[in-house]
């Protein structure tokens, strides 16, 4: 039989996937920011030129600022609802806006249609829009067989996790999305990477790769992003281990589930 989840959490759950969405919406968008500043600079500036400029052949009359914009607008998608002016000018206006605002309409479709479709570029961009709603989260630096565990018990405790793995074929990060888990595919040494990952939000960061000086040295980046952080370090050699607790005033006070996981661990406070 399957437990219902209370409504907090589905109702927290919502609120981040709407966040996420927002935020990959806004991704999408800046996909195509160049042709939307070009389309909207045509209908303004066409419309400045109406404004100030046209006159009713028949009637003589000028046109308001919003009927202004309300030609300039029409007139790119060739459905114009004012009368062919005598200025050469404006006239040139009538041939040069539909051209120029059809090309604008024409790229910005183009470059957010291949956005929408790069299956690969989509799905990264997705973890990461999500990893954006965490707070008060753990990062899990490397999903091979010991993040994975990791990545398990601190499910089981209750917390949130986001992973970041160098491997896209790896089949433990495939796993791990799988249980809703945001996998962030990138170097975790790079301090671009781990604000991805929400670093100045989270809790706590466990760097777990099979290098130890990668370990320190993601350790390292992430505290000097977020002092208040919390690190779990996994480290192989016991004698570095011991030269970095005395050098940074570590404490290896450590959950015994972490020390089973980890081996030797280190624990930043």
């Amino acid at each position: 039989m399957k437990t219902r989840q209370p409504p907090v959490r589905i109702q927290h759950n919502m609120r981040r996937a709407l966040g996420a969405q927002w935020r990959d919406t806004r991704v999408l968008l800046g996909e195509s920011s160049g042709a939307l500043i070009l389309f909207f600079t045509l209908v303004l500036g066409g419309a400045v030129m109406f404004y100030m400029f046209y006159t009713d052949p028949n009637t003589g009359r000028s046109i308001s600022f919003p009927q202004a914009i309300y030609s300039a607008f029409g007139l790119i998608f060739l459905q114009g609802t004012l009368s062919f002016p005598e200025q050469w000018y404006l006239q040139a206006l009538f041939f040069i806006l539909p051209i120029l605002g059809l090309v604008a309409v024409v790229d910005g479709v183009v470059r957010f249609g291949t956005a929408l479709t790069n299956k690969q570029a989509r799905g990264q961009k997705w973890q990461v829009a999500m990893a954006s709603t965490y707070s008060g989260h753990v990062i899990v630096c490397g999903m091979g067989r010991v993040g994975y565990r990791v990545a398990l018990e601190l499910l089981k405790f209750g917390r949130e996790v986001v992973a970041i793995e160098t491997d896209e074929m790896s089949r433990f990060a495939e796993k791990v999305m799988s249980l809703g888990i945001p996998v962030i595919f990138a170097d975790a040494r790079r301090q671009e990477n781990l604000i991805k990952a929400g670093i100045e939000q989270a809790d706590a960061i466990i760097p777990c790769t099979n290098d130890e000086l990668a370990n320190l040295d993601i350790a390292l980046d992430a505290r000097e992003l977020n002092p208040n952080l919390k690190i779990v370090m996994r480290m192989f050699d016991a004698e570095l281990a011991a030269r970095v607790e005395k050098g940074f005033g570590i404490h290896s006070d450590l959950f015994l589930f972490l020390r089973f996981l980890l081996g030797f661990c280190l624990v930043f406070d």
